[in-house]
């Protein structure tokens, strides 16, 4: 399937706004576009009444949205069993993966195109900090899901924060890598 092959049109307002919640409108921009369009027309055509808890023009948002149901009760997010135990399994694998490379001295990066590289000693080491923070932000995904109370804003934040940390300790390691293997 690729972008732009979903249709809308059969959704009720209930599933488009989880839609518009979850949807990644980088990777999937005509998705998005046909999601919002078919939102937009679903709203309008109901009652207002129906519309009271949901936002009629969903401009460019970067903030996740707050449920609520009818009783004004917040209502959490939701994440499928599948989902979670990816998020879970795959933080433990890529932890012991990251920490048996960095008690051996020899963390393995394998590439798409080349041999991929060995690190060893501080650049393995602050790939270890990289593995550790992208095992935070998926793990974050499954702690969000459990927490009843409305602090998705935080949740996002502490994922922004440990993927920008995650990058830029990818990005230190392998250039000190590649910088150790040029001078052996």
């Amino acid at each position: 399937m690729r972008d732009g092959d979903i249709d809308y049109s059969k959704y009720s307002l209930h599933e488009l706004e989880e839609a518009l919640s979850g949807i990644n409108r980088q990777l999937y921009p005509k998705n998005y576009a046909n999601l919002k369009s078919a939102y937009v027309l679903l709203a309008s055509s109901l009652p207002t009444e129906q519309v009271a808890t949901a936002t009629a023009d969903f401009e460019e948002q970067d903030e996740p949205l707050a449920r609520y149901d009818k009783n004004g009760r917040y209502v959490p997010n939701h994440i499928s069993s599948n989902e979670r135990i990816v998020h879970v399994v795959l933080p433990l694998l890529l932890f012991a993966y990251g920490t048996y490379g960095v008690w051996a001295n020899d963390l393995y990066i394998p590439g798409k195109r080349s041999r991929g590289i060995h690190l060893h000693d501080s650049p393995a080491w602050t790939m270890y900090g990289a593995i550790i923070c992208a095992c935070l932000v998926m793990l974050s995904v499954v702690v969000d899901h459990y927490d009843r109370r409305n602090n998705e804003t935080n949740y996002r934040f502490f994922a922004n924060l440990f993927t920008s940390i995650g990058w830029i300790l990818f990005t230190v390691s392998l250039v000190f890598g590649f910088i150790r293997q040029a001078q052996a």
